[in-house]
């Protein structure tokens, strides 16, 4: 159970819901077309949408904690060990007999991704987010943040606990990867708070897979996808953001500090320094808010693991400061 001590955070308590895997990072020149080659280097290194998520608010001061499923092996230790080091907290980390899931990243010189999900391993089952411990947990967070690596069943049991939730955390939804059938989601669009993902992942989202890219966002997806719920979109795309909800409409550009055009990290650092603002002020997003978590995209390093490249708090308000 969480004890009221343990639920005690100065800067607030958050729980991450998604996979944690290791990645295999291919590092290249360039993207190789088909039927050509690069030459690259490769790594192997904890990550995934979740871990990465539960790190870069980590690194903010927030208590996290990550629910997730991970295999009894060499690569599960690791990411136990590593998610201790960066203090978050693991008491829901499950480990099962099995593998570990693996992924494949592709990052060039410029810090542009490519992504092969998640091969195989253990999975995380409706059964474990209705443990009593996970409901506690969910109950006490001041936000939730949840990525779409779960299967479908998953992720609509994960909304319809917060739903249900008397004093419902804010919620911070990354919809990668897509999932097949979407329409299964809709009904349990109304406790998203604030979903955020790239022009093609909103677009995939949205039902409307052409429909991506320019004034796309503006015109189709975010109607889309309010319609059916969500309080607030925001594309997340390039190092900068574009945000829509009933009430706002704000395009916050790329922060001029930026080293590179993107980052496989910046969605990650985005989505944390979100629910950072939100639980620090208790109230909905407003345009600093929106601009400080484009600048913690900003301040994301390209490294591996991915995890290391998130920014803290001071290093955001560093790259923020100037403008105001």
């Amino acid at each position: 159970m969480v004890t009221g001590a343990e639920q005690w955070h100065p800067h607030g308590v958050v729980t991450v819901i998604g996979d944690a895997v290791i990645d295999h990072i291919y590092r290249t020149d360039t993207m190789p077309s088909e039927g050509s080659e690069a030459s690259g280097t490769f790594e192997a290194q904890v990550g995934g949408k979740g871990l990465n998520r539960a790190v870069a608010a980590a690194r903010l001061g927030l208590r996290v904690r990550l629910v997730t499923v991970i295999g009894d092996d060499d690569s599960g230790r690791r990411i136990i060990e590593y998610l201790r080091r960066e203090n978050v907290d693991t008491g829901l980390v499950k480990v099962v007999p099995g593998t570990t899931p693996v992924a494949v990243v592709m990052v060039d010189r410029n810090g542009a991704g490519a992504f092969i999900g998640r091969v195989d391993g253990a999975k995380l089952g409706i059964a474990d987010l209705r443990g009593e411990q996970v409901r506690a947990a969910i109950v006490s967070s001041d936000a939730v943040l949840l990525t779409f690596e779960l299967p479908t069943e998953v992720i609509n049991e994960a909304l319809s606990m917060i739903r249900a939730t008397p004093q419902r955390p804010r919620l911070v939804v990354h919809p990668a990867p897509p999932v097949e059938n979407f329409q299964d989601l809709e009904r349990h669009f109304e406790p998203i708070d604030y979903l955020n993902g790239s022009s093609w992942e909103l677009g995939e989202l949205a039902g409307d897979s052409d429909s991506v890219g320019g004034e796309h966002f503006a015109t189709t997806i975010a109607p889309a996808l309010l319609a059916r719920g969500a309080y607030c979109v925001c594309e997340v795309e390039g190092l900068a953001c574009r945000v829509r909800s009933g009430t706002r409409q704000l395009d916050i550009p790329a922060r001029p500090e930026a080293v590179s055009e993107t980052s496989p990290a910046a969605s990650a650092a985005f989505d944390a320094a979100l629910a950072y603002r939100l639980v620090r002020t208790g109230q909905p997003a407003n345009r600093a808010d929106f601009e400080w978590a484009t600048a913690a995209m900003a301040a994301t390093r390209t490294t591996s693991p991915l995890a290391d490249g998130m920014p803290t708090m001071h290093e955001i308000d560093r790259i923020v400061a100037p403008a105001r």
